[in-house]
């Protein structure tokens, strides 16, 4: 193998696969990054077995030709190196490249590229197209949910719900639940009703990378999903188990509506939160709803706050306590301006959706506090 290329070049491939990089694992070359030169591209693959990523850029290809370097050397080594042309040449009887640039040359040792993993071409027992903008964008809306807990790791992903056309991405840490949906592209005459559950480090490295111009390929099987565009792959395994049934956590009747502006009650929250007891790991703010007038206040040994804000309200007067962090997690990214909460009591689940759409729920269980 040998190429030309650029340090942007270089830069771009490794910042898009770096995450997929095992940094436990105990097979030393899954810490490396493959690189593959063809028909005048360089492809990079990492993977942690569980996560794979891979992308190309253009390069001018000399010989073609494949080897596995040591990520943490070669990223450090890119990021030093002059804005000028690089040459990179695999020398296959000392298992290095040598790599130039100007009148300095560096020799890097890696591994032979037939021994790292196969990242493998997923035929796929589904497949649709989806809108990058709109992909990343139900990532942002929903990902914030998602459980820390290992011990429960269903909730540590996001469900993927396909039904037909629609697809319903969900996540829940069983205190609270995002739900958005949209439409995609089928790319075939099937009926879909698919359940599976994606992990959130996927979600997140495939928000991060994601461009902005060119539909994103998803398929996949029961056990693993790929997002490919021209250029960059993400594979994932899938989280086995069931996903709870959350169409039947929300609620069909409510006791209440309150119509408020939404960066109006963020700034409140946002003082309050300042002012809360987290004593027993919760951050509790406390809402009166009467009349017209949303009440909002929180104390602690440190101060308290207490305001109000002018709302549009429907239906019985009610006292109710949430976790002041949950609700601000949801506020931080609804763009819309205003914002209608769905209540059921003051023990049971709210729920939260943006005025003008329908195509994105927010529910939060309140919690119960001592008089």
């Amino acid at each position: 193998m040998k190429i030309i290329t650029t340090k942007e070049n270089l830069l771009y491939g490794i910042q898009t696969v770096q995450k997929a990089i095992s940094t436990k694992n105990t097979i030393p070359i899954l810490s490396g990054i493959l690189l593959k030169a063809k028909d005048n591209r360089l492809f990079f693959s990492a993977t942690d077995l569980e996560i794979g990523i891979q992308c190309s850029v253009p390069v001018q290809t000399l010989s073609e030709g494949e080897v596995v370097l040591p990520a943490r050397y070669f990223s450090e080594l890119v990021r030093k190196l002059p804005e000028t042309k690089i040459t990179l040449e695999y020398i296959p009887e000392n298992i290095e490249v040598k790599i130039n640039y100007g009148d300095a040359e560096v020799n890097l040792k890696g591994w032979p590229g037939e021994e790292f993993p196969v990242i493998p071409e997923l035929e796929g027992d589904y497949s649709f197209e989806i809108q990058p903008i709109l992909l990343k964008n139900m990532i942002k809306q929903t990902i914030f949910a998602v459980s820390i807990d290992d011990t429960r790791p269903i909730f540590t992903g996001a469900l993927f719900h396909i039904e037909e056309d629609i697809l319903n991405l969900v996540t829940t840490d069983t205190h609270r639940l995002a739900w958005r949906k949209a439409k995609i592209n089928l790319l075939n005459e099937n009926k879909y009703d698919l359940n599976l559950i994606i992990p959130s480090k996927t979600l997140n490295e495939l928000a991060r990378i994601i461009k902005e111009d060119e539909p994103i390929l998803v398929k996949g099987d029961q056990n693993q999903i790929s997002f490919q565009t021209n250029e960059t792959r993400i594979i994932s395994r899938l989280i086995e188990g069931k996903f709870p049934n959350y169409k039947q956590v929300i609620p069909n009747n409510y006791n209440g509506l309150i119509r408020v502006k939404t960066k109006t009650l963020q700034s409140t929250l946002e003082r309050a939160s300042l002012f809360v007891n987290e004593k027993d790991g919760t951050s509790i703010v406390k809402l009166v709803i009467k009349d017209q007038t949303l009440n909002i206040s929180s104390k602690s040994d440190v101060g308290k706050v207490d305001e109000n804000i002018p709302i549009f309200f429907e239906g019985q007067e009610i006292e109710i306590s949430f976790n002041a962090k949950y609700l601000l997690d949801v506020l931080k990214i609804i763009e819309e301006e205003d914002l209608i909460i769905n209540l059921t009591g003051s023990l049971s689940p709210a729920i939260l959706q943006t005025a003008n759409h329908d195509n994105f729920i927010y529910l939060i269980l309140p919690l119960r506090t001592s008089a």
